[in-house]
């Protein structure tokens, strides 16, 4: 549920004389980093103050920041931690760590010249200044160089989460200016003015088999909380009906805050609010509670910005592979996902958005940052026709956010017993899902009975906590599995194929007579993500429905489905708009045509193949195809290899696939028997002559199997009797 998070008694610590004194500052890693001692009861602001020259008043200075109580002291570490006595751990000149004292406040100004200053800290509303007591007693130089002096984030915890995995809790500094396009080549702008220096906290979650050696690059998901959560609600070990424990590389938990004042039913309270996962606007006032976005301003993305900056982040230090990174969230956090997703789409491979509503956020702290429904604010990013991106328009799952074509793979899971505020199930939440597999995007689209806060379970997508009775597709696991560079078959038009499910019309509630009470469309397909052909004169991809899955409802309970399949995402295979290609349907295994024709390139490049047949695995797998025949394939299969050939066949005992390549290189064998179940095995091939062992299958039993080999885009299928 989406609600105010209030400042909780932050930290019982001992009292000091002065609200401030033993000001220091010194320069580290592109910032300076100021420090001082204060008491209780802790001022609600501090002014933080900057001159090149030496001053006794406020007066002779200029303001760079004004944080809270629950800025200066770590406020989130110490409510998420439940440690009320953690302090922030921050770099110093020599390379080394300094722990702030208990009692001890941070700021920390991001350099953008080069230079020194005097630096002062005085309780929001005084004037007087003292050097060696509130002000530095020297003059703190400060480098600016983004190449060689990167601004980065700092460790402030590490250690086991109960499931063992490993967890590092990180925090960084914001970059505040009202000119939100002139940040630092290492460092943008995330943060209008008022909220310069404010800090961010993010975690990361390691899996247990994480590899990168030899230079392997690792998958990453990001995980964003609802509007009543926290970041330490969603590491690795928590939030199991999700299953967000990462399997080969990391996740990675946000946190959403927004510390400001304000009035609701005529008190004025401090509230660590949020954005939703997108911004504030640029006029944004967090000290005036009676503040209110209004018409003539711009709500900036800054927290998009802050997530982009932690993605880059990670893919520098964590080695994560910038192609193999995931987007999730629950309730307000799906919005952000899903918002992030359709900003910059090329960025991720697949969102999943767990009770979304897909309409904007309408909590009261998040409208007074964002502006009214009825106001619909401008925001900074424009679309593919360079129009403003308005706020209505951020969180719903049709209207494009940027200038690509094409989104990332979208899975969704809604629940008919959702009453959630702007996430509740309803008739413009199905009217969503319709458009949506109607324009071909390729969405997942699931609903069944949940309600918002999963109290209970017992729904169809989860009827526990233990993987074998919940949906495998939303595990953090199987996004790792995607690539955003990779082409895929975007199924839609499912809602035309009257074996598939459907939601109704919105009518709140199951065994209402509208629609089914659980469902999916799209939820059931699949394809080989290794088999994917993306070449300038052709795609094709192996595709089946579910036929044998841990959990019932996973598998397909109709076969065939018939559906339309747009090519989304091709890196290669581009032909022009208006252009005839030919299409065509075969059985992956023997290679029996199934269906053909013809289509037409549509105007914005899209590929649509019509009326697609899908069978279940146990069935057979079929190989969609589109070419276009005025180009010439640019490999033939006689010249990858030629050949092929298992001997002896039939083989009781030790059996080889005979070939000749031209070349040397990696190959895939993949193993097939009647009733679709695929073995697969990695190969080394050599120019020339080559005699392949297929002991990787000797533990198959005696029958009739098919056994494909693959060598770059090319394949051949040659049958195999074992005896």
């Amino acid at each position: 549920k989406m609600k105010n998070i209030l400042l909780p008694s932050l930290l019982l610590l001992a009292s000091f004389t002065y609200a401030q004194q033993n000001v220091r500052a010194w320069y580290a890693q592109g910032q300076v980093w100021v420090v001082w001692e204060t008491q209780q009861p802790f001022p609600e602001t501090y002014g933080i103050y900057k001159s090149d020259q030496p001053f006794t008043s406020t007066n002779q200075a200029t303001v760079i920041g004004r944080p809270f109580a629950y800025e200066y002291l770590p406020g989130t570490f110490a409510q998420q931690t439940d440690n009320p006595n953690f302090t922030y751990k921050i770099p110093k000149p020599d390379g080394s760590t300094y722990t702030l004292a208990p009692g001890e406040g941070l700021f920390v100004e991001t350099v953008m010249v080069s230079g020194s200053a005097y630096y002062a800290v005085v309780e929001w509303g005084n004037t007087a200044v003292t050097a060696g007591v509130n002000r530095t007693q020297n003059a703190v130089a400060s480098t600016y160089d983004p190449v060689d002096q990167p601004v980065s984030c700092h460790v402030q915890l590490s250690g086991p989460l109960s499931n063992g995995l490993k967890a590092n809790w990180y925090c960084l500094w914001l970059l505040g200016k009202q000119e939100y396009w002139t940040g630092r080549p290492d460092f943008p702008v995330m943060a209008n003015f008022p909220k310069n220096g404010m800090p961010a906290m993010f975690i990361v979650s390691e899996a247990l088999a994480m590899d990168t050696t030899d230079g392997k690059r690792i998958p990453a998901t990001h995980w964003f909380h609802g509007g009543g959560g926290t970041a330490i609600q969603h590491t690795a070990d928590k939030a199991k009906q999700f299953d967000i424990a990462p399997q080969k590389g990391i996740s990675v938990s946000h946190n959403d805050g927004f510390c400001r004042n304000l009035i609701s039913q005529g008190d004025t309270f401090f509230t660590t609010g949020r954005t939703a996962w997108f911004g504030w606007t640029k006029n944004n006032n967090p000290f005036d509670p009676g503040f209110n976005a209004g018409p003539g301003d711009t709500v900036i993305n800054y927290t998009q910005r802050r997530v982009l900056w932690i993605h880059d982040w990670l893919i520098k230090h964590y080695r994560v592979d910038p192609n193999r990174v995931a987007l999730q969230g629950y309730s307000m956090g799906s919005g952000g996902a899903s918002a992030l997703g359709k900003a910059f789409p090329n960025l991720f491979s697949t969102v999943c958005a767990f009770n979304n509503g897909f309409r904007r956020v309408n909590e009261e702290t998040i409208t007074a940052i964002h502006g009214t429904v009825e106001e619909n604010l401008p925001t900074n990013l424009r679309n593919a026709n360079n129009e403003a991106v308005h706020m209505n328009e951020v969180m719903d799952i049709n209207t494009p956010m940027s200038s690509a074509r094409d989104l990332p793979l979208f899975r969704t899971w809604a629940g008919k017993n959702d009453p959630n505020d702007r996430m509740h199930w309803g008739p413009d939440l199905v009217a969503q899902y319709r458009l949506a597999d109607s324009l071909g995007w390729g969405h997942q689209i699931s609903w069944d009975e949940r309600p918002h806060i999963y109290d209970t379970l017992g729904f169809h997508w989860i009827q526990d906590l233990v993987p074998a009775t919940q949906t495998f597709r939303d595990n953090l696991a199987y996004q790792e599995l995607f690539d955003s560079k990779q082409s895929f078959p975007a199924f839609f038009n499912h809602r035309l194929d009257t074996q598939n499910n459907d939601p109704g019309v919105g009518l709140f509630g199951t065994d209402k007579g509208d629609g089914d009470n659980w469902g999916t469309w799209g939820g059931h397909h699949n394809w080989d993500l290794t088999a994917v052909t993306d070449e300038t004169g052709k795609w094709e991809v192996t595709a089946w429905l579910t036929s044998n899955a841990p959990f019932s409802n996973d598998i397909c309970p109709n076969s065939p489905l018939t559906n339309d399949v747009a090519i989304r995402k091709p890196q290669q295979f581009k032909p022009a708009a208006g252009k005839t290609l030919q299409w065509s349907v075969k059985d992956a295994i023997t290679g029996d045509l199934l269906q053909g024709g013809t289509t037409v390139v549509r105007s914005d490049g899209l590929v649509v193949i019509p009326r697609v047949v899908v069978y279940r695995e146990n069935i057979r797998r079929v190989r969609i195809a589109v070419a276009d025949p005025t180009v010439a394939a640019q490999e033939q299969e006689e010249a990858v290899f030629s050949k092929l050939h298992i001997e002896p066949n039939p083989s009781s005992g030790a059996a080889f696939l005979r070939f000749f390549s031209p070349a040397e290189g990696p190959a895939l064998l993949r193993l097939y028997d009647l009733n679709g179940t695929v073995q697969v095995s990695p190969a080394s091939i050599f120019s020339g002559e080559n005699r392949i062992s297929l002991s990787h299958f000797d533990r198959m039993p005696a029958g009739f199997y098919f056994i494909e080999m693959q060598i770059n885009a090319q394949r051949q299928v040659v049958k195999w009797i074992k005896i």
